[in-house]
Order: structure tokens, then C-alpha cells, then sequence
């Protein structure tokens, strides 16, 4: 398994790739393999949100969060697919 950096993560033989984006500070978007699987907005009040897709017919899960104390700006998801936990910072 390759570290995440930042917003984007690979496999050690490049066959899975994952990366998150924020758009405008609520609107999350994951992609797996560039296909975008996830688009959906945090909670403005509490600042999180949990999220469902899909990928080639397996589940997408991520949890989104903001860092305690932090604006939007400083949300991370944890992101499950086909067994890979991956934490991202969006």
C-alpha cells in the first residue's frame, strides 16, 4: 500500500487509485480510478456527512469530517473500497 498524500492515494501497482476533492467548502467529490463515484455536500452546521456510491458495481463508503476548530477547508474522509481504508485530506 503507497501512503496517501494529501487528496490522492495509489496502490503499489497502480491498479487502484483514490482521490477526494471539496469544491466551494462543502462539496465533496471521490474518484476512483478518475471516475467520479461520490459527489455530495458536508453539513454546514456540524460539518460532516457520511456517503455512499459505487464503483464497477462494488460499494464506495466515506465519512467526512472537519478538523475540530478548523473551517471547512480542513475536512478529511476516510474512504472504504474493495477492502482499502484510505484517509484523505480534501
Amino acid at each position: 500500500m503507497t501512503p496517501v498524500t494529501g487528496n490522492h492515494y495509489a496502490s503499489t501497482d497502480g491498479a487502484l487509485q483514490i482521490r477526494g476533492e471539496l469544491v466551494d467548502s462543502s462539496n465533496v467529490r471521490i474518484y476512483v480510478n478518475n471516475a467520479k463515484v461520490i459527489e455530495d455536500n458536508v453539513s454546514l452546521l456540524k460539518g460532516d456527512g457520511d456517503f455512499s456510491g459505487s464503483f464497477q458495481g462494488k460499494p464506495v463508503h466515506a465519512s467526512c469530517a472537519t478538523v475540530s476548530g478548523r473551517a471547512l477547508s480542513g475536512t478529511t474522509c476516510m474512504v472504504a473500497f474493495a477492502g482499502e481504508r484510505v484517509r484523505l485530506t480534501l
